[in-house]
Parts: C-alpha cells; structure tokens; sequence
C-alpha cells in the first residue's frame, strides 16, 4: 500500500505566556491561535457562560460522568472505582468556549472579561505528535528488530482475555473501541495514531489467528485538523473520519475527558474493563509558550488550565497517563515538552483561596536507541526516569503483507511503555497505578551514566532528578508481575525467563532534523522553508 509520510517538525505550537484577564498571544505564534475560537473561565461553578453580542456560548465540559457517579450510578465493581476531589469537577464546569454568530460584515470584538468571566483567551493549534516519520525500506527487518528491542517474547502470550484494562491512544486516528484495520484514507491525515496502536497489538495481543488481547486498545481522535486558519473558521478544516493532523488546545482537554467519562460508562457492565491507561503521544513546547514556569494553575493561559484539569479529573480516577518527553527541533531542543514536564510538578493550586502541589498527573517517557543512548532526536535536559526503545518503529499491519508508516521518537516510546503497563495491569488487577509504574521500573535495565533530568520524586521509587534511567522493555515487565502472582494463576508467559538485553550497535536511530523550524508539517522532503518559527497556513 502506497503512503504518504509526513514528516512532523518540533516545535510544537503551543500556547503563549499568560497573565490575568485576556491575553494576546505573540507575534510569533498568533498564527496558531483562533481569532474565531476562545475559551473562557467564569468565576464559579454555577455561573452560566455570558451571553456577548456576536459570540456563541457554551460550557467546554458540557457534561461530566462524575456527577452521575456522585449520584450514585457507577455500582458494578465499585471496590476499584476511585473518584476525584469534588473541587476539580467544579474547576472543569467553570470552563466555558465562544465562538462568532456572525456570517458576514465587520466582526464584532473579540470577547473579553466580564463581572462572571474571569479570564478568556484564545484557543490555540497547540498539539502536535512527538514521533518523525521514515521513509519503509526493508519493512520486515525494521519490524523483527524492533519488536525484539521492546521486549516482545520469544513464544506467544497466553492471553487470559480478561480484558481488565482499556488502553486509549489519544491521537490522530478517529474515535474507535477496536484496533483499526486500516490506515486513514484521507488526503491529509496522519499515520501516527494508526501506527501506535498497531505497535501495541504486536506487543500485547496473543497471535492473529484468535484477536485475544491483553486490553482494549482503542483510539479517541484529538487532533482532529487537516488545515488551520487563525482567522476563519470556515477556513480550518477538520476530518472526524479520516482523522488529523494536530489539535487545539481544547481538543485534547475534551478527548481526556471523554475518554475517562467513557470507560465510566462502560464501567456498569460486569465485564469491562475496569481500568485505564491513556497514552499521550502527543505535546506542546512549554518552554517556549507557557505551562512550565507559571507560579498558579490560574496564571496559565485557558487552554493550558482546560488540559491540566482534565488530567487532574483523570488521575482522579486512577487513570494511569503515560506521556511523550518529547522531542527537539533545530529552533527548540532543551527540556520536555508538555505535559509529560508536568511530572516534574505543575504550577501550585489555588482552591477557595488555599494553595497545594498539584498530585502527580503523569508518568513522562524518553526514547533510547538500540544502544541505549538517547535517541538523537531526543530533547536535551529532557530524560525522565523511565524510557524504551522508540527508533525506526514499523509493525505488521492487520492485513497481511502490509505494515504500519516507520516512526523515530518518544511517541514511540510511550506505546511501548503504555502497552507494557497495560498487560502488567491486566496481569496485577489489584494494584495502584504507582505500583504498576514502581513494577516497571524494578524490571528495567539500568543504562549507566544515564541520569533523569526531571520526575517526580512519587512512589515507591521516589524517581526525581539524578535517578538512574532504566530502559523498560516488555518481556522482564511480565516476568516481574508474574513474580509478583506468587505460584497463583494469570501469568501470561508460558515460559517464565527473558533474554538478558545487551546494547547493540549500528541499528537505525532517527530520521535527520531538517534546517528549518517549522512548527506543524512538512512534506518529505519540504518543497520550501519556511517563515522562522512562525506556523504557515495549510494549503492542499
């Protein structure tokens, strides 16, 4: 099958510096930013969005699972059913989104705070994936060396079908509750959530002739644009059914957030899955456009508070959430990107006037090469505790003979990981989502002299700075849970040892960064440069 590859240039737009009330944001991004799209955030839960002439209102979050749960739905497996603080559920309902009404003639002026409207900004065409695609050669040979650097055993899983465990890929594939059988077909989407998901399918899935897999791999599409015009909408295009390109900052708050209120659904039947994992192979360049180094959740720009809240709803549910480091580009290549940095902590809350550390959101990944050496398009200051091999990524595909697009970078490592906590998870039904994390990590080889630059400090590990980086690989992941069963029933191995990892020299690391900084897409090879740092409008 033909393809079309497209090579995916860091930085990521992402969103500007903010301070109270509205913000514009700067010259060199307002290109990503809606003229036509702002996001709001009243002063309380209970006010409505105001009404302004010209502009369409209407809640971001227009309706939250957890407030059926607190009305006492939710009853089939409660024992594992978490449920978040109160207080983040009313900081999700304050979220409110304006577009414009009018179709032709002068536009009215852009919304701006009233008495009931705290803060409003634009939102922006923030998201964008973490992994650069190759040029298939050899396809076969990529795929054996790659599924045997991520850890994938030597004989088939003994998949027990439990199906305890729902891993959602958060990406450029649209909506589905089973692992596509085919590629996007549109013009202009992307291959990467495609791709990710089939990664897991080999990793996780007993062989293709029964379909048992050790989770529910699905996709939700949260980068849904194909083309962006920060000023019309009717210019920005978005394709639910092929899928997309990159996303607003406000697409990946609903995705996470629909994504959990969804698993909760499913939760009242006795046979779902009863927990989940959320890969986010997805980022924005905080360093550069805020979300790092603000002092409050409330100085962030709305766009940024709406994904920090839907991942703090998540977590409050026990939501496992594995997140992409990152990687650079030739105009932005030192620290992680967001939000995997916010395992290194978000900026502090302030509640009913009361300021806390946030608790941990995420777990964030960094991406090896074959000899364990950072891959080199890896993010400089930018290797949290954790990582997993993430070079030159080509799976087989559902059909026979065909294959996944060949991806380089730490999305690729995240759905490692990602599908190795799940299968671990669906191993350990009964244990924490730190201790699934804290199991991994035990079972990982120590890449000596690495150390992380960021982490947490949280659980059992306590993995902050300076700890030893561990490459984590699915094959010593299973041995340790099933150590963990004790002679009990459930492992998955039929044969209970690993092949001891060894670095390997000379395997593929990376795709070369291109000379310009372009911040969305490019064709391979790019027909123009393109404006420094400043994203282009899309043209098919």
């Amino acid at each position: 099958m033909r393809r079309k590859l497209l090579l995916w240039i860091a930085p990521w737009i992402a969103l500007g510096l903010g301070a109270c009330a509205t913000v514009q944001p700067p010259a060199a991004i307002s290109k990503a930013c809606a003229e036509w799209r702002w996001i709001g955030i009243t002063r309380s839960a209970e006010d409505e969005c105001p009404p302004i002439p010209g502009w369409k209102e209407e809640r971001l979050f227009p309706s939250l699972a957890a407030e059926r749960l607190e009305a006492g739905a939710y009853v089939a497996r409660k024992e594992f059913l978490a449920a978040p603080d109160p207080e983040v559920v009313q900081e999700l309902k304050r979220f409110c989104v304006f577009e414009p009404t009018w179709k032709s003639g002068k536009a009215p002026a852009p919304p701006a705070p009233t008495g009931k409207l705290v803060r409003i900004d634009q939102d922006c065409a923030a998201i964008s994936v973490a992994g650069d695609p190759d040029k298939i050669t050899d396809w076969e040979t990529f795929s054996e060396r790659f599924l045997q650097q991520a850890g994938k055993t030597g004989t088939a899983l003994e998949i027990k079908n439990r199906r305890g465990v729902r891993l959602a890929f958060l990406d450029t594939h649209p909506t589905g509750d089973v692992v596509p059988t085919e590629p996007p077909h549109g013009e202009l989407a992307s291959e990467h959530g495609y791709t990710l998901t089939h990664i897991a399918r080999n990793l996780i899935c007993s062989p293709e002739d029964t379909g048992v897999c050790a989770a529910q791999i699905t996709t939700r599409l949260a980068l849904p644009i194909t083309k962006f015009d920060s000023r019309s909408r009717k210019g920005t295009k978005t394709d639910e059914k092929h899928g997309g390109r990159i996303g607003l900052q406000s697409d990946l708050a609903e995705a996470i957030r629909a994504e959990v209120d969804d698993w909760l659904v499913l939760r009242e039947k006795e046979d779902a899955p009863q927990h989940l994992v959320i890969n986010l192979s997805v980022a924005w360049d905080g360093d550069r456009f805020g979300g790092l180094d603000e002092g409050q959740v409330a100085n962030m720009r709305t766009g940024t508070q709406a994904v920090y809240w839907a991942l703090r709803y998540a977590s409050g549910f026990d939501v496992l959430v594995l997140a992409a480091a990152g990687n650079k580009s030739t105009c932005a290549t030192e620290r992680p990107l967001l939000p995997a940095a916010w395992e290194n902590g978000a900026p502090r809350e302030e509640v009913c006037g009361e300021r806390s550390r946030t608790p941990l959101l995420l777990y964030a990944v960094g991406g090896v090469d074959s000899e364990g050496k950072p891959l080199s398009n890896a993010r400089d200051r930018a290797m949290p505790p954790r990582a997993a091999y993430g070079a030159s990524a080509v799976v087989p595909a559902l059909t026979p003979g065909d294959s996944t697009a060949k991806y380089t970078g730490t999305s690729v490592s995240t759905a490692v990981v990602s599908s190795i906590a799940a299968i671990v998870w669906d191993t350990l039904p009964d244990r924490s989502p730190s201790q699934i994390m804290d199991i991994l990590y035990r079972s990982g080889d120590d890449l000596p002299p690495l150390q992380a630059d960021f982490g947490s400090g949280a659980g059992a590990a306590g993995l902050g700075a300076g700890s030893q980086v561990r490459r984590l690989s699915l094959c010593p992941a299973l041995l340790a849970a099933c150590e963990e069963l004790g002679g009990r029933g459930g492992c998955p191995m039929r044969e209970l040892s690993c092949e001891p990892w060894t670095p390997v020299a000379n395997l593929p690391s990376s795709p070369p960064l291109l000379s310009s900084c372009h911040p969305w897409v490019q064709t391979q090879p790019p027909t123009e440069p393109c404006p420094v740092c400043e994203p282009p409008r899309f043209s098919q």
